[in-house]
């Protein structure tokens, strides 16, 4: 029987206990029993916690926490960012929770891993439908394409606002090009972009085959209603919802687009769990293992998924035998222009910078594209209303739309 069981018999039969015996039988010191036997029962000592660093920021750090799908390590990166936390990342954690500022609760959800040879396999997929609200009170929905190496981990995001085929071949020959080298087998899910699915039956569709074959690579799906196939993609998913402590943080979309390539750096020098080293350090062992890049003719042609072209000073972009305006600060810049379920999209540096519902013919002109035109070629104030008014019925006219 322990010490801690024999105090507590003797405390229940109500018996006197004899310290020197049980000093002798016990072989401690009878003033240590002693205590022991007036503290059982009692209610543990309040104490105090250390005034912290991070106190100052308590009531950010709970707001922050209380945003929907934002995590301690989201919120963690946010402050690091943001707010020159220099902290460790476990001893942030620790704070919030130790404060109240965030719950202990673990994903029970048990993922097992399956390793595969340097080189082997990336994995990709989509991170559908983000929200972040931003400054000035609008929202800005997005995706962002993912994809990871399943030997090391290193781990790629590109912003898109579109989940098209030509958006998936765009961004899957960035990350080659990113990644210096082509891996032997892309493994994705089935998104709708590349594959239709009829009564349990899976197409490819041959442009996607034709894709494959001319970069060299083997895009391989997962079986449908399985996405824990390419489970090391859908674990560094969780690496988008640190966006979301960005939340009304940002002031457009490009703001939104450089983050992510922050966010890209960030998470490949972190220590990953799984290989014990961040991934890009286990990218070094695993980049001679790549193949070489499909000709750059080849990249280019698939990069060109949407057309570029440079802004005139008209800002007015031709696509598909119509117009479309841009901000007058794009003049001089090379753009490029998508079009997906009757909307077209503008991007610069992998932010959209305008959309317009399609026109077949014409030109389709924003007011406040050419308001901001007109206020910098320093036109008369009184005068700027009238002329926008004119100026966009005509384009009506001639077959296009505001």
């Amino acid at each position: 029987m322990s010490l801690e069981s024999h105090l507590r018999f003797l405390k229940q039969m109500n018996i006197k206990p004899n310290y020197s015996a049980l000093s002798r039988e016990f072989k401690m010191d009878r003033h240590t029993i002693k205590k022991k036997m007036e503290g059982l029962d009692a209610p543990p000592k309040g104490r105090r916690p250390r005034p912290s660093a991070l106190d100052p920021l308590a009531g950010e750090i709970a707001a922050t926490l209380e945003q929907k799908g934002v995590s301690i390590a989201a919120a963690y990166w946010y402050f690091k960012n943001e707010k020159g936390v220099t902290c460790s990342y476990s001893n942030f954690k620790h704070y919030a929770r130790t404060r109240g500022l965030a719950d202990g609760k673990a994903d029970p959800t048990p993922h097992p891993l399956y390793e595969t040879a340097p080189g082997e396999v990336l994995q990709c997929d989509w991170v559908e439908s983000i929200t972040l609200k931003l400054s000035d009170g609008s929202a800005a929905q997005f995706n962002l394409f993912s994809a990871t190496l399943a030997y090391s981990r290193l781990h790629y995001f590109e912003f898109t606002e579109t989940k098209t085929e030509g958006a998936f071949k765009r961004c899957l020959c960035h990350c080659l090009e990113w990644l210096g080298g082509a891996p032997r087998k892309v493994l994705t899910d089935n998104m709708s972009a590349l594959v239709s699915v009829n009564k349990g039956r899976r197409s490819v569709h041959p442009t996607v085959r034709q894709f494959a074959a001319d970069i060299g690579v083997d895009i391989r799906f997962c079986r449908v209603r399985t996405p824990q196939t390419k489970g090391k993609d859908e674990c560094s998913n969780k690496f988008a919802k640190w966006l979301l402590a960005y939340d009304g943080r940002l002031a457009s979309t490009e703001e939104i687009a450089a983050l992510v390539k922050k966010l890209v750096a960030d998470v490949n020098n972190e220590k990953n769990q799984a290989i014990g080293v961040p991934p890009s350090i286990a990218f070094g062992k695993e980049k001679e293992h790549l193949s070489p890049l499909p000709p750059a003719r080849i990249l280019r042609e698939y990069e060109s998924w949407s057309h570029s072209c440079k802004v005139p000073q008209t800002q007015l972009v031709y696509f598909r035998s119509a117009r479309y305006s841009v901000p007058p600060n794009l003049i001089t810049k090379t753009v490029q222009i998508e079009e997906e379920g009757g909307i077209v999209y503008i991007y610069h540096a992998g932010a959209v910078v305008a959309r317009h519902e399609s026109v077949a013919k014409g030109v389709a002109y924003q007011e406040g594209h050419l308001r901001a035109a007109l206020a910098a070629t320093g036109a008369d104030e009184s005068r700027i209303d009238a002329y926008i008014e004119t100026t966009l019925s005509r384009f009506k006219e001639l077959g296009g739309g505001a």
